[in-house]
């Protein structure tokens, strides 16, 4: 014969989300756990999150709060099996705590690569869990973040302002936030890969690419072959490697390289998915303005200027050429208080965006 405490081990083994042994010498509550918790999200310490999560669970087993950060702080680390059933679990625990609607709203944005309608379960649940506390500041950043995520940004921008007024423990960041969508607002992405890309805090080798075929315009704007400059272009069927056949992007990386602006390496690689520098940006940059305005004095323009414009840069730097162009015509500026280029830094999604509409100014009159 079975004892009951057996049975109820078994019935949480199955359900998986059984609680592990509690220490007789743990005399802190749920809530302190919770707390914790919180703290270690935040600092996307997510293993430290869990175990928090976990203890205040193993203190209490119908301690709401405890179900719905547990289930999002595994999500957060990729572990998704039968973690839905934690944030359900919490919402039918305590239906009338803003703080289980809120996690169960950052779990869907967390698992938003698992189901399409993602962005309408985290909108709903966030909205519950305001009109349960209209002064959530969690529920409120979070619920921009979500509307980020999903390409909304005007809405985006919205909460974060509203979370600004808050002047709560999420201010600063929501004022990041709000910077950036007003940013993304102002370039415009014409395109759902730009919106996209435009989230992105680092973008790809690809992705400029794409952007450069899809929000420049860059088939209308030069003509192949191009006029030649000191990087002769590659005919087209030279234009493989193995690194860029099959690869999601390969017909806009195509169309980059047989127009000129971004090259193969000694390698023959293209390295789609490598992050894109500031520097490679410049020299892309440099070669579109040559073959638009087929002026070639471009390619040489500030060779030997001294002493050097940047801080961080000697004018004797192979690519310093291309880097002066982009900050003298205001298309990549350099740091405004040091003066710096920081050439291999990363261009975010946001940044590239703004950086071809400056472009696009830039080239009016110039029609092929």
């Amino acid at each position: 014969m079975r004892s009951p405490i057996f049975l109820l081990f078994l019935l949480y083994g199955l359900t998986g989300c059984a609680p592990s042994a509690v220490s007789r010498f743990d005399t802190a509550s749920p809530e302190h756990h919770f707390r914790r918790g919180i703290q270690s999200l935040e600092a996307g310490d997510y293993a430290a999150a869990a175990e928090a999560f976990r203890r205040a669970v193993d203190l209490d087993a119908g301690f709401a709060r405890g179900w719905a950060g547990l289930g999002l702080a595994e999500a957060y680390m990729r572990r998704f099996e039968a973690k839905e059933q934690m944030v359900n679990r919490a919402v039918i625990l305590a239906p009338q705590d803003p703080w289980v609607w809120a996690f169960r709203g950052r779990y869907w944005v967390a698992t938003r690569g698992k189901r399409s309608d993602w962005l309408h379960r985290a909108e709903e649940d966030f909205l519950q869990a305001l009109i349960l506390d209209p002064g959530h500041e969690r529920a409120q950043f979070y619920l921009g973040e979500a509307y980020f995520y999903g390409l909304e940004f005007e809405q985006a921008e919205a909460r974060f302002a509203r979370v600004m007024e808050l002047k709560g423990k999420l201010a600063a960041r929501s004022g990041e936030r709000l910077a950036v969508c007003r940013q993304i607002i102002e370039a415009e992405p014409g395109s759902e890969a730009g919106r996209k890309v435009a989230v992105k805090p680092a973008i790809t080798r690809a992705e400029l690419a794409v952007l450069l075929a899809l929000e420049l315009g860059l088939a209308q704007l030069i003509e192949y072959p191009a006029p030649d400059t000191n990087q002769a272009v590659v005919p087209p069927a030279t234009l493989t490697s193995q690194d860029v056949m099959g690869h999601w992007a390969e017909p806009w990386i195509s169309e980059l390289l047989q127009r000129g602006v971004l090259f193969l390496d000694p390698s023959d690689n293209f390295a789609p998915d490598a992050a894109l520098t500031r520097v490679e940006c410049a020299q892309a940059l440099q070669r579109i303005l040559i073959q638009v305005t087929r002026d070639m004095s471009l390619e040489v323009q500030y060779l030997g200027e001294s002493p050097s414009r940047f801080t961080d840069v000697p004018s004797s730097h192979f690519a310093y050429n291309a880097m002066a162009l982009s900050t003298d015509r205001g298309l990549i500026p350099a740091d405004a208080g040091t003066g710096r280029f920081r050439p291999f830094d990363h261009v975010s999604g946001v940044e590239a965006l703004l950086i071809i509409r400056r472009l696009q100014s830039d080239l009016q009159g110039y029609n092929h």
